[in-house]
């Protein structure tokens, strides 16, 4: 059996998974560090596969928008696993034809989202993404990736009021029980979650 290892980076945590073939056999979640060295990324990586029953892995890939963090994953996954990380950018074939200005310019994480949905799903998709911040791609119906949308995510809205409100705190990510709050962090959570989905 085939074991790919799977890094998402982005601005607030990494996402890695073990894939054989198509199905995902673990999954774990770390912050983003750009001061991380090679060293402390290889013991994280070491660390979630050995969580993982010692997973062996055969080959790696890395979409990344932390462009700081790409050499030092990469030689940490080989230090780790002896393996050559791919990494999503310009000049990886991913069959993915990207019809915005400049297609150099799209982040790894929107094309590899994108060349995902344009294999489990029938097209024209809209794919959103909900993190730092939050995005929204359009795929037409054969699968052209046209472009989208970005915004404030729905952490980095909440930190903005509790950083630039002195009456309003830090509060979890949690849908409201109505639309209408009867406290500020109810309001918050409408505001901000309801708020979400309603502009989804």
């Amino acid at each position: 059996m085939t074991m790919l290892l799977a890094v998402d980076v982005g601005n607030t945590n990494i996402v890695l998974g073990v894939i054989d073939g198509e199905e995902l056999v673990s999954s774990g979640r770390v912050s983003t560090n750009i001061h991380e060295t090679e060293d402390e990324c290889a013991m994280k990586i070491y660390s979630f596969l050995n969580l993982h029953n010692n997973i062996q892995i055969d080959g790696a890939i890395i979409s990344s928008v932390v462009p700081a963090l790409v050499t030092t994953l990469k030689k940490a996954i080989y230090t780790v696993c002896k393996v050559n990380a791919i990494v999503v950018g310009p000049g990886i074939k991913t069959g993915l034809s990207i019809k915005i200005d400049d297609p150099a310019q799209l982040g790894a994480d929107l094309v590899v989202g994108a060349v995902a949905a344009k294999e489990k799903y029938p097209q024209p998709t809209i794919i959103f993404d909900l993190g730092t911040a939050t995005t929204g791609s359009v795929l037409d119906k054969d699968g052209n990736f046209l472009g989208g949308t970005i915004t404030t995510g729905v952490k980095t809205s909440i930190n903005a009021l509790s950083a630039g409100a002195a009456l309003l705190p830090q509060i979890d990510i949690t849908a409201p029980k109505k639309v209408i709050g009867t406290n500020s962090i109810e309001s918050m959570q409408s505001g901000c979650v309801i708020g979400t989905a309603c502009m989804i």
